[in-house]
């Protein structure tokens, strides 16, 4: 099965813009049921971005630890890779930096 990870941006801009909780919650109904069945998921840093928000969005994330997954050991190898590639490209130093964390 693919799983696809969600950046911060997906649930920020979502809440701000088209898909309010009061507006539209079927959209945060869907995360919840793809969430569930493996298909999309989030990283620890971005449920800490998001909860550093303290806002509805903040409290809906809290309610969901399990959607925000922690870094698992063997990803560690490719981390090397990740980073070798991002500085051998064309990118701003502080966009480089951004990323990598």
């Amino acid at each position: 099965m693919t799983r696809y990870l969600l950046d911060a941006n997906v649930f920020i801009q979502a809440k701000n813009l088209h898909y309010g909780f009061d507006f539209c919650p079927a959209f945060w109904d869907w995360i919840d049921r793809t969430r569930a069945t493996g298909a999309v998921a989030s990283i620890e840093r971005v449920g800490a971005e998001i909860e550093a928000g303290d806002d509805e969005l903040a409290v809906w994330a809290r309610q969901r630890p399990e959607l925000f997954l922690s870094p698992d050991p063997s990803i560690m190898p490719s981390r090397g890779e990740v980073s070798t590639w991002a500085n051998s490209s064309n990118y701003e130093p502080v966009a480089i930096n951004t990323f990598l964390e």
